[in-house]
């Protein structure tokens, strides 16, 4: 994991969370906490697999971009 990565799913997590504790139902907060850190965990891990998507699809296309100029 890159430090770029990092930067980008540390706040999704924390934004996830945070938006998921308020419709984790429940009384107690331990719990609720418990809960929305469990979806929150899965979808970052979501987000980590598009994110190395998106990066393999962008350097697939540089690669042919420069592969087409040395032509």
């Amino acid at each position: 994991m890159t430090f770029r990565d990092f930067f980008f799913l540390v706040p999704f997590f924390l934004i996830s969370f945070f938006a998921l504790r308020p419709t984790v139902p429940g009384f107690d907060s331990t719990w609720i906490s418990i809960w929305a850190f469990i979806g929150a965990a899965g979808m970052t891990a979501v987000a980590w697999i598009a994110l190395q998507m998106f990066k393999s699809i962008v350097f697939d296309e540089r690669k042919r971009k420069a592969a087409e100029q040395d032509e």
